[in-house]
């Protein structure tokens, strides 16, 4: 359950990744979808996960939020290079029974969130090129893509053969944003619609 502090009326917030939702986080990080998109698709141990916790409270370029539906934690975003002018961010659902449509409510976040940072230039993003999913939602709301770079090779799960893939970077100009984002939301449907209109973003007092 979220924290009595950061309860609230709306029905899609986000709060900090504190050590209550460790394990359910390392049980997102460990499951097969969300492990599949990302660069390293073994599964994490419980000390590797602590450290990278440790670390993420040490470092005051990053902050990880937990996206909330109906007071339950159902994602992560994440963003790094936070005191810079271009901010990198990246997410993932843990949880699958959650409303659909749940990733624009992510994207959208991440570049309100992006905006409302009074030095960032850019909100970027790397998405590996087997995440068809991704890459169809920053084509949606309009990512200008940079560059391509080879990236590994991945084993395909159906035949066990090794697979190149490649890194696509992408980047979103935050003025840009404030121009476009009433026509990107205007393409959205009405449920993603509503749940944008609600999103708050809630800090410890």
């Amino acid at each position: 359950m979220v924290n009595d502090l950061l309860k609230t009326k709306s029905e899609h917030f986000f709060v900090p990744l504190t050590a209550d939702y460790l394990n359910l986080v390392l049980k997102w990080r460990n499951s097969e979808r969300v492990r599949v998109n990302m660069h390293i698709s073994t599964p994490i141990t419980q000390s590797e996960h602590e450290n990278w916790f440790a670390a993420l409270n040490e470092d005051q370029n990053r902050q990880c939020w937990m996206y909330c539906q109906h007071q339950r934690p159902v994602g992560v975003l994440n963003f790094s290079q936070v005191k810079t002018v271009h901010i990198e961010w990246g997410c993932y659902l843990g949880e699958i029974d959650i409303l659909p449509g749940s990733g624009l409510v992510l994207e959208w976040a991440a570049l309100n969130w992006a905006m409302q940072q009074s030095s960032c230039l850019t909100l970027d993003a790397e998405v590996l090129s087997f995440n068809r999913s991704a890459l169809k939602l920053h084509k949606l709301f309009g990512y200008e893509k940079i560059k391509s770079e080879q990236g590994g090779v991945r084993v395909l799960q159906d035949s066990g053969m090794e697979e190149p893939y490649q890194v696509h970077f992408f980047s979103y100009a935050t003025k840009k944003w404030k121009e476009e984002q009433f026509k990107v939301l205007a393409r959205m449907p009405k449920p993603i619609q509503k749940a944008i209109s609600q999103i708050q973003f809630l800090e410890k007092e």
